[in-house]
């Protein structure tokens, strides 16, 4: 199975972490007043779900 099957098969999602926080930066209205910005928290290395290769693949791409 590919990443891309794995990410559309919802196989990571246990091992997904969000967090909701106020953006910076210009705005409306709402701005400092809402959690407009979300972040992604995914550990690859200690990932359960992706196999050696994959790892090394995803951190030489994103981390080098």
């Amino acid at each position: 199975m590919t990443i891309k099957d794995k990410i559309k098969n919802e196989i990571f999602h246990s091992e997904f972490n969000f967090q909701a926080s106020r953006s910076s930066g210009p705005g409306g209205q709402n701005v400092n007043k809402v959690n407009s910005r979300v972040t992604l928290f995914f550990n690859v290395p200690i990932s359960q779900f992706l196999s050696d290769e994959e790892k090394e693949l995803l951190m030489a791409k994103y981390f080098n």
